[in-house]
């Protein structure tokens, strides 16, 4: 079954306006979870259409299929393409109501310079590989142009509640992170002075967390920013929740480094206690 990117985006552009109006008390992953099977089912409505050529109306007919069969009411029958609880209410699939699904900044370009969406992933992936966070504020700024280059009846409406929650809390949780860490640390300083009655002793290399703190935390904080705030922008394909876990992974990540930091300074100074009777 071949589809051509006006079908793919009809498609695209259902799954999230029906996202949109799942219930709120659903988990992320019980939300892809009903889009998936949502539209595992409208594809294989569409493998079962005869002949080999599909049309714009066969997939339109397809989403209003859908559309009339993922209510709650009705979705505990068998073949029902949604979960009990997917959704309050499925969004209409008329050829006037879906709109051309905003498929995102590769895409964009790539119907603007007249080459193949996947040559711009493909070049975007090498870049943000070369670059870095650079890459991600980059898209960031291609984003916010691609947004006001579009017609105002096709833009997506941004939720600027949920930018702004998905922007905060993760550069506020590093922030807390650092905090937290450095507390400890001196915690641990004091401790050891009260305890030996001496000055605290240069760690060298096993206390790399002072010295390469500053240069972690600022490529964390470089990665976070812009990964956060498209995580809350409408995004195709429901990537803004990929990217939520994203930006939720490098706050693990960066909490990870810091518990290494801190065990490697405590390492260092156990042996700086013990090497007098080793020698």
């Amino acid at each position: 079954m071949q589809l051509t990117q006006k079908q793919e985006s009809f498609i695209s552009r259902y799954l999230r306006d029906l996202a949109l109006q799942f219930d709120e008390s659903l988990t992320d992953n019980a939300r892809e979870r009903g889009l998936r099977q949502i539209q595992a089912w409208v594809y294989k409505e569409l493998e079962g259409l005869p002949g080999s050529s599909i049309s714009d109306e066969d997939v339109l007919a397809a989403l209003r299929r859908a559309s009339s069969m993922a209510r709650p009411a009705e979705s505990s029958r068998p073949g029902t393409p949604a979960p009990a609880t997917a959704s309050k209410k499925a969004p209409p699939a008329s050829e006037a109501e879906v709109k051309p699904v905003w498929l995102g900044v590769c895409a964009y370009n790539a119907d603007r310079f007249g080459v193949s969406p996947w040559a711009v992933r493909l070049a975007t992936v090498g870049l943000g590989l070369v670059t870095g966070p650079v890459a991600f504020f980059c898209y960031l700024i291609a984003y916010g142009e691609f947004y006001m280059a579009s017609d105002e009846k096709e833009r997506p409406t941004i939720n600027f509640g949920q930018l702004a929650l998905r922007a905060i809390v993760p550069l506020a949780a590093a922030f807390a992170l650092r905090w937290a860490a450095y507390k400890l640390l001196d915690l641990i300083a004091y401790g050891y002075v009260k305890a030996f009655s001496e000055p605290f002793p240069p760690l060298g290399k096993w206390d790399w967390l002072t010295f390469y703190d500053g240069t972690i935390f600022f490529l964390i904080c470089a990665s976070i920013i812009p990964i956060s705030i498209l995580s809350g922008l409408p995004l195709a394909n429901a990537w803004g929740h990929s990217l939520k876990r994203l930006a939720q992974a490098l706050v693990a990540l960066y909490f990870m480094a810091l518990c290494f930091g801190i065990a490697s300074m405590l390492v260092g100074l156990i042996l700086d206690r013990v090497q007098p009777y080793m020698q």
